[in-house]
């Protein structure tokens, strides 16, 4: 049992699942092929308290969940990421009210392919090593939305001083189509546009397929490696001897690293969640299989199997209380 199995099974504050209601039916789940082990988990969990129910599961991608759920062909919709503004843009076509979502599991902490946190990466002998939101804006975004007076373009603006005063930051960004550069935007650059100044590393692959998230990786670490005056987005396994991630902050301290242990307690401020989007709408009755099924993901049992996938990390106690209490509050039971 690892450690962070055994502080849940210790844990007086992760409620225990006790059904409301008995359910019967077949759940039909599409979305994230990463998702493989925890729905294995919790289908198998789930079918101790309810044995009148039948599971499917179609996981080819996150982008395949969204035209899943609208067309009735999946009740849940397991994402890596955020969903995309288009994607709520055809949803609205369909159905008259907005798309219902959960965070049901904080991503990885440096397994690839697994919701990563974010890490800022810079070369080693670069002497920064904490950056703020706003000054992370202030590079990389051209709207500047948390409050930077004017763009920053150079070492010196983040108060290095000698030969690294007048050096220009090249400003190495992600494909946009990407979940961590969509999440690095919603979080950091609150919805603005990304600086003409951030451009992709030289060699990365300019539109997305299966693997290029590896690929840009690599040339990035290339670049990093090469230029003392480069910064970059991506996973903390991009690390190496010669590129290092900042602490981060989100307001002006403290500032965090990027560890395990703070990307599970949400202390590192780019960690991240995924999620389990519904066809249900606010304030009406659901499906009651899909609500009891939301239920035991957000219970004791359901983050026990997050924990034992080992990769994906459990919901700290307060992000569980916070979504059931959502959940209580918008479903209906029959």
């Amino acid at each position: 049992m690892t450690a962070t199995e055994s502080r849940l099974k210790e844990s007086p504050e992760l409620p225990a699942y006790e059904p409301l209601q008995d359910v019967h039916g077949k759940l039909t789940a599409w979305g994230d092929p990463a998702f493989e082990k925890l729905w294995r988990g919790w289908t198998t969990g789930f079918a101790r308290f309810h044995q009148d129910l039948e599971f499917e599961h179609f996981l080819v991608g996150t982008s395949t969940a969204v035209g899943a759920l609208y067309t009735g062909t999946a009740e849940i919709g397991l994402f890596g990421r955020e969903m995309r503004k288009l994607e709520r843009t055809s949803w609205k076509r369909v159905f008259s009210h907005q798309p219902v979502g959960f965070s049901i599991a904080t991503g990885a902490f440096d397994t690839f392919a697994k919701t990563v946190a974010v890490a800022v990466l810079v070369n080693s002998d670069n002497p920064v090593t904490s950056l703020t939101f706003q000054q992370l804006d202030a590079i990389y975004s051209s709207d500047r939305k948390q409050g930077g007076s004017t763009p920053i373009t150079t070492w010196g603006q983040l108060g290095l001083t000698g030969e690294w005063a007048d050096k220009p930051i090249k400003i190495y960004g992600l494909d946009p189509d990407t979940g961590t550069a969509q999440h690095f935007q919603i979080r950091v650059l609150q919805g603005g546009r990304w600086s003409p100044l951030a451009q992709l590393p030289p060699g990365a692959p300019t539109q997305m397929y299966a693997g290029s998230g590896g690929h840009a990786a690599d040339a990035l670490v290339t670049a990093l490696e090469q230029d003392p005056y480069a910064i970059g987005l991506a996973g903390f396994r991009n690390r190496t001897a010669k590129i290092k991630a900042v602490a981060l902050s989100e307001y002006d301290g403290p500032f965090v690293e990027g560890t395990r242990e703070t990307t599970a307690t949400r202390a590192y401020p780019l960690s991240r969640s995924v999620y389990a989007f519904v066809r249900e709408a606010e304030d009406t009755t659901w499906v009651p299989m899909v609500r009891e099924f939301l239920r035991f993901i957000l219970s004791r049992e359901g983050q026990e199997v997050v924990a034992q996938e080992g990769d994906y990390l459990p919901l700290p106690a307060g992000h569980v209380h916070q979504e059931l209490t959502r959940l209580t509050d918008i479903s209906s039971a029959t």
